[in-house]
């Protein structure tokens, strides 16, 4: 329950669908080992967030006054050795697949240590990690399938939604991060300039997700890139142009849903 009550549960259940979806892309067929990877790469995430809201205290006074360590529901200690714990199983599932798959884990287990440690503050930098580290659990679920080149491309349109919205959540985090020395785009350059980066970063993903048809012209699946990824994607950014700072919150939530609707798109596209 601790890390359940630590970790955003909305992200380890998008990480776990992006290693379920890697897998079965790349070829895989076997549901258990589906499930097994999927659970792994969860796990991992939930330790990143955990040790993301250890690290991240003095900025949470600021940004989410509401999170467990500061209303004093769980310790700080028991915060850390939990975030320890999901790691260790999760990497531990990972080298029961593959030595590649529990290479990954140890990867990824350590960028997200050292990200929440001090690599946040270095802002693009920290974008980056997080985007490659979403992108990572497509690629992580196709290690254990067949042909893991089949994930790449569906690795790219993650890496590309992830990292824009990432700089959409300096806007909304700007006033901690100023106070904590987190070098944001947002901080650096001004909100107005890190929308304009994010746009560009967004709007490609809208290309990616539009060529994506190119490979299999079904209707159901035009219906899901067309209402569920390219409209929502163009729509947040409409909607956040109002008034960035007050509107990043809700668009960065809204921003989770392109990039469930990507996924399973593309797994119908190599599902028929």
């Amino acid at each position: 329950m601790i890390g359940l009550d630590l970790s955003e549960r909305g992200n380890c259940f998008i990480i776990f669908l992006a290693a379920f979806v890697g897998y079965f892309v790349s070829g895989g067929t076997e549901l258990l080992k589906g499930l097994l990877v999927s659970v792994s790469a969860a796990l991992i995430a939930a330790g990143g967030n955990v040790i993301n809201d250890y690290f991240d205290k003095h900025i949470d006074l600021i940004n989410k006054p509401w999170r467990p360590l500061l209303s004093g529901r769980i310790s700080e200690s028991t915060a850390y050795f939990a975030s320890i714990f999901l790691f260790t199983v999760g990497i531990t599932i990972g080298f029961m697949f593959s030595l590649i798959n529990g290479l990954a884990a140890v990867l990824a287990s350590c960028l997200l240590y050292m990200y929440s440690h001090s690599w946040k503050k270095e802002g693009i930098l920290g974008n980056l990690i997080i985007g490659f580290l979403s992108s990572m659990s497509i690629l992580y679920g196709g290690f254990a399938g067949v042909n893991p080149f089949n994930t790449y491309l569906l690795s790219l349109y993650a890496f590309l939604i992830i990292f824009g919205r990432e700089i959409l959540k300096g806007i909304e985090d700007i006033e901690g991060d100023k106070k904590a020395g987190v070098k944001t785009l947002a901080v650096i350059r001004g909100p107005s300039f890190a929308l304009k980066v994010a746009t560009v970063i967004l709007l490609a993903v809208v290309l990616l997700s539009s060529l994506s048809l190119l490979a299999k012209f079904e209707p159901l699946i035009v219906l899901l890139v067309v209402a569920g990824v390219d409209l929502p994607i163009i729509v947040s950014l409409l909607y956040v142009y109002k008034d960035p700072i007050r509107r990043a919150w809700r668009t960065t939530r809204l921003l989770k849903f392109p990039l469930l609707f990507g996924l399973l798109s593309f797994l119908l596209i190599y599902s028929f």
